[in-house]
């Protein structure tokens, strides 16, 4: 006899209408057209509208790359894989700016093993910490925007790697104050992989996921859209 020693963690945000958004992009809005107590159609249904790119979600090569792959042509062998968890909270905390580089990586592969091809690479900035906090997490200033993210030649380095996916626990992957080079996004999509961002829970992971599920909407010819990201670990 066996038993399960695994546990499944949701890494996902639900969808209202505080979802924090990128500069400049509508948010997500949620309207009731049926209700149970209706003696006509007594059933209880709405009606949303979101952004592709809104919430915990994914970003097909197509978002970047031209003639990439659509959300709706990743094939489902490439929609998991075991995952890696870099936790940079702490240097993230110093800087809103930092930028992961190939160093990080490299030290942390020496400490965990090589990042192996196939896997989904997870950036813990701790920025989901500011996730509810007005003005904390898409930080907008005079001087430009601000948050974490990964730099291109890291972005490089994972691609190397052969990863399928990169997550991160920011709005966008490429740090805010370079977020419109889209260094990062060109590398990691360009290659065929996807990126997941607005992902939540990434304290309750540690550094080897046993499994990583990323399901996005399948809207065909989609850019993206909302996902549901879930991790098995060990218990």
């Amino acid at each position: 006899m066996t038993t399960d020693t695994h546990d499944w963690v949701d890494l996902t945000y639900p969808l209202n209408d505080r979802t924090p958004v990128f500069p400049g992009q509508p948010g997500f809005t949620y309207e009731v057209h049926g209700r149970i107590d209706d003696p006509d159609v007594p059933l209880f249904f709405g009606g949303f509208s979101t952004m592709e790119h809104c919430g915990t979600h994914m970003d097909a090569p197509a978002h970047a790359v031209a003639d990439g792959r659509t959300v709706d042509q990743i094939p489902l062998a490439r929609l998991h894989g075991p995952g890696f968890v870099l936790d940079l909270a702490g240097a993230c905390a110093e800087d809103p700016d930092f930028d992961v580089a190939p160093e990080h990586v490299e030290a942390f592969e020496a400490e965990h093993g090589r990042i192996e091809p196939g896997s989904v690479v997870i950036l813990r900035t701790g920025w989901g910490q500011f996730w509810s906090v007005d003005g904390g997490y898409v930080v907008v200033r005079d001087d430009g925007w601000h948050w974490p993210g990964l730099s291109g030649d890291a972005a490089h380095l994972l691609v190397q790697r052969g990863v399928i996916g990169v997550g991160i626990d920011t709005v966008g992957l490429d740090g805010g104050h370079v977020a419109m080079t889209l260094a990062a996004h060109r590398h990691v999509l360009g290659s065929g992989a996807f990126i997941l961002e607005n992902l939540a829970g990434l304290d309750l992971l540690p550094a080897r996921v046993e499994e990583l599920w990323a399901l996005p909407i399948k809207v065909e010819g989609g850019s993206g859209g909302p996902t549901r990201v879930v991790a098995r670990v060990h218990a």
